[in-house]
């Protein structure tokens, strides 16, 4: 017996009473059901039968209804109850984000919807193609109008291959059946979409996107997050914050503050180049010490890049019976051993003797090693565990 869908005629539906047609341990099926059981990348319902909790929902032509510790039998008629406040926040998350997508679509038809992701902790949806802030400041501004203008959000349905759905947005090999489900938003949107939805725009209130992120392993896709309604305008009162606080320490005003960033960020490159630029000539300049037939060659230095370390490590390395014990501090301890290959020195030995102090780790080769730790405090004392354990090896011989 197919499950009646209560919720694709009234999504707006939190009780109803039905008929146990099917018992499979803590599995309940229904007559006919308003859970929805998930789909669209929209979380499935959670709630209610006969005050005991629904803690999973899955469908098909029957919808299943997790019911932990229930004593139902087939032919009961019982009362069941959606969670009304975790439904109704997917549904505004589930229509925003195709409002959203919409508009950022129509400033880059390039734009490909990949995956969407609906649930009470999370909304979001990755895309592919070219996306930074501007597009999304863009896209926000029309989908807030969109808000703004109160549009109905509506449904019908159509067969696979009419005209109607090639006019929408669909991904056709996640049909199954004949039948096609078409979500438009006024005459902003249509969508192929088996998920519930609001019926009106202003039901959203407010939408707005709080992080981009690449997701460099899925191909360069871009994960979109974003939020409705009272949580988005929360958020929005405190980004404008730190707005603010951002704009007056740098003593810019707000409209400006990206433009100062700008400025600040070409200022620290320059600083930082020339940092190297003295980083280079100061380890190029070093002298070792000898130590019978070995030369030792160490230092500690100030927020030297890591290339920059290697690369002078390296080069000390190239001279006889030589070894090499650098460090660069920052927030970060960055150290480097190295030996020339006619000494019969395991570079990743040493290494993890010092890094022991630094409470950090590393690896390389047994001519050239590299770790690395959080905090500056001992990096002296590991630089020095370092040159004491050279020492050490060579006394030995």
């Amino acid at each position: 017996m197919t499950t009646r869908l209560l919720y694709e005629t009234d999504p707006y539906l939190s009780k109803f009473d039905a008929t146990v047609t099917q018992v499979e341990g803590e599995w309940v099926e229904l007559d006919r059901t308003a859970f929805f059981p998930g789909g669209g990348g929209q979380d499935a319902d959670r709630g209610w039968i006969e005050d005991l909790e629904v803690t999973e929902v899955k469908g098909g032509d029957d919808i299943k209804h997790k019911v932990p510790d229930h004593a139902f039998t087939v032919g009961q008629r019982v009362e069941a109850e959606i969670d009304w406040e975790r439904r109704h926040d997917l549904m505004r998350g589930h229509t925003a984000e195709h409002l959203l997508f919409s508009t950022m679509h129509k400033i880059n038809p390039e734009l490909e919807l990949v995956k969407i992701s609906i649930t009470p902790e999370k909304k979001c949806f990755f895309v592919k193609g070219e996306v930074n802030w501007n597009l999304v400041s863009r896209a926000q501004q029309e989908a807030n109008g969109a808000i703004a203008a109160q549009l109905p959000v509506t449904h019908v349905w159509a067969s696979k291959d009419s005209e109607a759905v090639k006019q929408v947005r669909i991904k056709a090999e996640r049909i199954h059946g004949d039948k096609v489900r078409i979500v438009s938003i006024g005459e902003i949107d249509k969508a192929a979409c088996a998920g519930v939805h609001v019926q009106n725009t202003r039901e959203l209130r407010m939408l707005l996107v709080t992080k981009l992120t690449s997701a460099r392993a899925k191909g360069g896709d871009v994960e979109v997050e974003f939020l409705t309604g009272r949580d988005a305008m929360d958020k929005a009162l405190v980004l404008s914050a730190y707005a603010l606080q951002a704009a007056e320490s740098l003593g810019s005003v707000p409209d400006d503050i990206l433009s100062s960033l700008t400025n600040l960020k070409a200022e620290e490159e320059r600083s930082r180049e020339t940092l190297r630029s003295y980083a280079k000539e100061s380890i190029a300049r070093l002298q070792p010490v000898r130590l019978g037939d070995l030369h030792l060659v160490s230092g500690v230095f100030q927020g030297i890049d890591k290339k920059t370390l290697m690369d002078a490590a390296n080069e000390h390395a190239k001279k006889a019976k030589t070894a090499v014990v650098l460090a660069s501090v920052d927030e970060r301890t960055l150290l480097v051993v190295a030996s020339s290959p006619d000494l019969e020195l395991d570079c990743r030995e040493v290494l993890n003797s010092a890094m022991a102090v630094l409470g950090g780790k590393g690896g390389g080769s047994k001519c050239f090693a590299t770790g690395g730790a959080a905090g500056m405090e001992r990096s002296g004392q590991a630089v020095a565990k370092a040159i004491e354990e050279i020492k050490v090896r060579f006394a030995a011989k």
